[in-house]
């Protein structure tokens, strides 16, 4: 049995164990000359003060801020609120989609609440060279951060900071809700519609601006350079499912009409999810 503090679980006999992310690392010496290691663990859920009082480890520590962390450790309250005390803290490799959603730390997040709607949305591609894609661009923190950070516009629809990420889960929301197309088709379809914006985050920032990109750049068109390391790798696992995803992200910059309905699907999904915001915010 588990309690949830700052939206981490906690175990009742009160101690931790799992991975998160470190941030801020930073060495100190305690009035009596002891080194020891302060730190925040933080993961979608929230973050927690923590402490590695350790001096042979403290020395051996290696991790900078953001880094995967597993840790074992005890609560402890304080007058300030409660903090951990660690007894291991050590580098960690994390490689499903599920897991690297959770480790979005809370505080990159406008709309934290969306984060464990996204790590359901992942959760549902289940071809392995496609989880594996997911995982790999979601895993790549300089798209993930601003992808749940960014508006999905400035002046139009969803256009306020974590909007782009609010309209992406909308869109994939309506396309899952199609289940009459073959497995290999709706998947291709949930990631399309779950990445198809994501070239936004190259031309807008979550200060609500636009970069000096963007003022010359369509997002469209710099969709697949931002995803181009991991579709190449989504060549070498799925060649004909790498192929089939570029054509459901950037049909429409050379055709009016898409050669099949998963791609025009996806493209109503968008249209709905940008047309219902759109009238919310005017009434």
């Amino acid at each position: 049995m588990a309690n949830n503090l700052n939206g981490m679980a906690i175990r009742q006999s009160g101690s931790i164990g799992g991975v998160f992310r470190l941030r801020n690392p930073s060495l100190h010496r305690s009035r009596r000359g002891r080194l020891y290691l302060k730190a925040s663990l933080e993961d979608m859920g929230g973050s927690l003060t923590a402490y590695l009082w350790d001096e042979e480890l403290c020395r051996h520590i290696n991790l900078t801020d953001l880094a995967h962390a597993y840790v074992e450790g005890t609560l402890r309250r304080r007058h300030d609120g409660p903090v951990v005390d660690l007894s291991l803290l050590q580098g960690e490799q994390v490689t499903t989609a599920g897991e690297i959603v959770r480790l979005i730390p809370q505080s990159v997040c406008p709309h934290p609440w969306l984060l464990p709607f996204l790590q359901a949305a992942v959760e549902r591609v289940t071809i392995p060279a496609l989880a594996e894609f997911v995982a790999s661009v979601l895993g790549d923190d300089s798209i993930a951060f601003p992808f749940v950070a960014a508006p999905a516009s400035l002046n139009h629809h969803h256009n306020h900071p974590g909007g782009l990420l609010e309209h992406s889960l909308e869109c994939l929301q309506m396309v899952a809700r199609h289940r009459e197309f073959a497995k290999v088709n709706f998947e291709l379809g949930l990631v399309a519609a779950l990445f198809h914006d994501i070239g936004k985050t190259l031309t807008m920032t979550a200060e609500m601006t636009r970069t000096s990109l963007g003022q010359s750049m369509d997002h469209e068109k710099l969709t697949l350079e931002l995803l181009a390391t991991h579709l190449r790798r989504l060549d070498w696992d799925w060649p004909a499912g790498a192929s089939e995803l570029r054509y459901l992200l950037t049909w429409k910059l050379r055709q009016k009409v898409p050669r099949y309905d998963m791609a025009d699907l996806v493209a109503c999904c968008d249209r709905v999810s940008s047309g219902l915001d759109w009238r919310k915010r005017k009434h």
